[in-house]
């Protein structure tokens, strides 16, 4: 079989200078997360492919809307939530472990069921969803966006205590030991 992941990776990179490099980050630190919560080495191959690619749907969304330097507006956000639904539908076309495409589609899903596309919580939202829902969310943080410069590896972590409601509490107090960081 041929190996699809370069391919994903490189029109990720096409589309969003900034995604290729956001993509590996995310998958690398949901690898050391994986370990860390005991995956198995099955588990983590799944969990770091879907990181990866958790993005994907992004190549359908207007590029000047993804690469706008300023904050999005309503709609454009609502445009943008949409990535995830496209993201799955087309790695579903892929025949590849039919867990990618939900992970996929799940990620942006918050702990609270304020999450979107389908405002699940809790136990709902497959493990791997919520690893890279934390692992997406520290890395963009961390990470210069047109409408802000990165923010440091402390204010990051601050940030994600206040918006704690959001995340799967286990795999956020986890997430900060491997940080260095408290929670609680």
């Amino acid at each position: 079989m041929v190996d699809l992941l370069p391919f994903l990776t490189s029109v990720i990179g096409l589309r969003d200078p900034h995604g290729k490099g956001h993509s590996n980050h995310v998958k690398e630190l949901s690898a050391a997360f994986g370990r860390k919560v005991d995956m198995t080495s099955a588990q983590i191959e799944i969990l770091t492919f879907a990181a990866e690619i958790h993005d994907i749907g992004k190549i359908a969304i207007n590029e000047f809307i993804i690469n706008k330097p300023g904050r999005f507006t309503e709609a454009e956000y609502l445009m943008v939530q949409h990535h995830a639904q496209l993201g799955a539908n087309l790695i579903e076309t892929l025949g590849l472990d039919p867990l990618i495409p939900q992970i996929i589609l799940h990620h942006h899903e918050n702990f609270d069921g304020s999450g979107y596309p389908h405002k699940l919580k809790a136990d709902q939202i497959p493990l791997e969803s919520r690893i890279i829902r934390i692992t997406d969310t520290y890395d963009a943080l961390t990470s210069n966006r047109g409408y802000r410069p990165a923010y440091s590896h402390r204010k990051a972590l601050g940030i994600m205590e206040q918006e704690h409601t959001f995340f799967d509490p286990e795999l956020l107090t986890i997430f900060f030991k491997m940080q260095g960081g408290k929670k609680h």
